[in-house]
């Protein structure tokens, strides 16, 4: 690579864990290799078959990956939940998803098994609140699946009578396989996806602040920004 695409200008990286990229590989895209390996995993994780519906809550970089590769595995149908409208509406644009819904709309959950008729097939959680959780527990349907992707550092209350009485698969996914991994960098040699439409910006060290002040907001349509220290 050119540029080291991180939070410092050097840095030590045991030999077993470097993996050589085509040539034909941007840099851009290579700093995007990791998070779409980690939306891969979650939706190998769920299992997802041909004309499954899939609902994918939260539209930040893993939500939209995930999103992505649904519909790669084969869903027919894929929602997405977020309480970004500018995030919403740029999981349409980018093409990853469907449709997409508030969040917060108080008939979010009648609404979405209305329209699923009892549910979704598979449900790819990916913001790691107690309502997003339980969110996903209430909207999929009966044996169906819930692919745990967000992180949360606190206990999440939740009501387990409801994954009883459904018999869900409650799974947990952590980051991706070597295989994985692997499989995105040839992805994107291949040409098989797109993923720098998913880059909003590249700044320099200086812009760190304000790019995590961005991604943060809960209003900004950004989604992932590289930094880039030789910039």
């Amino acid at each position: 690579m050119k540029h080291v695409l991180g939070l410092t200008k050097k840095i030590a990286i045991r030999s077993d864990m470097v993996i050589k990229v085509p040539d034909n590989i941007k840099d851009e895209e290579v700093a995007m290799v990791e998070p779409m390996a980690v939306g891969l995993h979650a939706a190998h994780l769920g299992r997802i078959a041909v004309g499954d519906d899939v609902l994918v809550i939260g539209g930040g970089i893993i939500g939209l990956a995930s999103a992505m590769f649904a519909k790669k595995e084969g869903a027919s149908y894929v929602a997405l939940t977020e309480t970004n409208e500018a995030r919403g509406e740029k999981s349409i644009k980018l093409g990853v998803a469907d449709e997409w819904f508030n969040a917060t709309s108080e008939d979010l959950v009648p609404k979405l098994m209305e329209k699923t008729k009892g549910g979704f097939d598979v449900v790819i959680e990916c913001v790691g609140n107690s309502a997003a959780v339980n969110s996903a527990i209430s909207m999929v349907k009966p044996g169906g699946i819930v692919v745990l992707v967000g992180v949360a550092t606190d206990a999440v209350p939740t009501y387990t009578v409801m994954a009883v009485m459904k018999e869900l698969v409650l799974q947990g996914a952590i980051a991706y396989t070597y295989n994985e991994f692997k499989s995105v960098i040839d992805l994107i040699s291949n040409k098989r996806i797109e993923v720098l439409k998913f880059i909003d910006d590249i700044v320099p060290l200086e812009g760190v602040q304000e790019a995590y002040e961005r991604l943060t907001s809960g209003k900004d349509s950004a989604i992932k920004i590289l930094v880039d220290p030789n910039k």
